[in-house]
């Protein structure tokens, strides 16, 4: 069965709140074809840094956040609206300032009237109009900024906005905040985004909340925490989140430097990865009956610095995509949850990696 997924990369010089500077060789954005593990290029697109992106399918659209601290002659970074036609030739329809620093994840909402996008460096959240024919409005952006601070000495001296997760069945938005060991929440309604500050969680302080996934019938949420290399188990009821576990993605003997990046469940909600920049690694877990995870295997990743990991629509394979050493590596996801390794295919410096459910037609 052959399978089709873009994929966004670094193309120049970054520097990660990490405080390394980063230099990307990739093309832009690509699409390409999965077909029994075997990864082919289809097209390609140049796009400044587009290090996550969002599909529309019924629109046939990929929206990309531009990973800048400078964009179109302004402060913050860009979101670029692209079109794709039946034979997957890619085109940039418009292209705008975020009006926030380093935009690194960007969702759009179910009714596709925003898309949200989490700007790193300035920690701050970016609400982006979008009409009805997909065409995004830059200029009446809405921008909310975060404040605060958390205890580690260089991650945590101010707001690191990572990514949006829309809470399942309610018109509710969270935003995890790196920098402030906070999860922000934020309430729509018609397009219209409002601050939620009695949704609020706090995370442990220290560690450093990323990114996130609830189950499908939306009573358990699963937040990776990039600097404690952790994943916490919440349970949610009635608009209460309740932390039911902490569950280490590293092995206790583990000596590397590591900080965590992704993290999925399969289509089917059985099983939970979570992928380790530094030990280079994806840990597997399975999901018990009460939303807890259960330990099964940690797979070395092929490759250097996991940033992005994606699992296809029918839960057979899971693309890896290894930022620092210019690879995709393919794994087939077995019944019992673990991974077995297949292949790698060259890639410069995948950043974000997103199956398209299906080819257009």
């Amino acid at each position: 069965m052959k399978q089709y997924f873009c994929v966004g990369t670094y193309t120049e010089s970054i520097l990660f709140g990490t405080g390394e500077r980063f230099q990307g060789k990739g093309k832009g954005v690509l699409i390409c074809s999965l077909e029994d593990g075997e990864v082919t290029v289809i097209s390609t697109i140049k796009v400044r840094n587009p290090s996550y992106l969002c599909l529309d399918e019924a629109g046939r659209k990929i929206y990309a956040v531009n990973e800048m601290k400078e964009y179109m002659g302004g402060f913050g970074g860009g979101v670029t609206q692209l079109s794709y036609d039946k034979d997957w030739n890619l085109t940039v329809e418009r292209t705008g300032n975020t009006g926030g620093a380093d935009p690194c994840h960007i969702f759009q909402d179910p009714n596709h009237e925003f898309l949200s996008i989490a700007n790193f460096a300035s920690g701050s959240v970016t609400i982006v109009p979008v009409n009805r024919d997909g065409s995004m409005d830059t200029e009446h952006r809405l921008l909310f900024g975060h404040e605060g601070k958390s205890i580690h000495p260089v991650r945590q001296q101010g707001p690191h906005a990572h990514a949006t997760i829309k809470v399942p069945g309610e018109k509710r938005l969270l935003v995890p905040d790196l920098g402030t060991d906070t999860i922000y929440s934020y309430r729509y309604e018609r397009g219209c985004v409002e601050a939620d500050p009695a949704g609020k969680i706090t995370a442990p302080a220290g560690s450093g909340p990323r990114t996130g996934v609830f189950s499908q019938d939306g009573r358990n949420f699963y937040l990776i925490c990039e600097i404690s290399s952790q994943v916490i188990h919440f349970q949610y009821k009635n608009g209460v989140m309740e932390k039911q576990g902490i569950f280490n993605t590293l092995p206790e003997d583990n000596t590397a430097d590591n900080i965590c990046s992704d993290i999925h469940l399969t289509p089917d909600g059985a099983y939970l990865y979570a992928s380790n920049r530094g030990h280079d690694s994806i840990v597997s877990f399975r999901v018990c009956g009460d939303g807890s995870l259960e330990f099964i295997q940690r797979q070395s990743c092929r490759g250097k610095t996991p940033r992005n990991f994606a699992i296809d629509p029918t839960g057979t394979w899971l693309l890896c995509g290894n930022q620092d050493s210019d690879t995709i590596s393919v794994f087939a996801i077995n019944p019992d949850g673990t991974l077995k390794f297949k292949k790698k295919a060259v890639c410069e410096t995948p950043a974000c990696i997103r199956f398209f459910h299906d080819p257009p037609t």
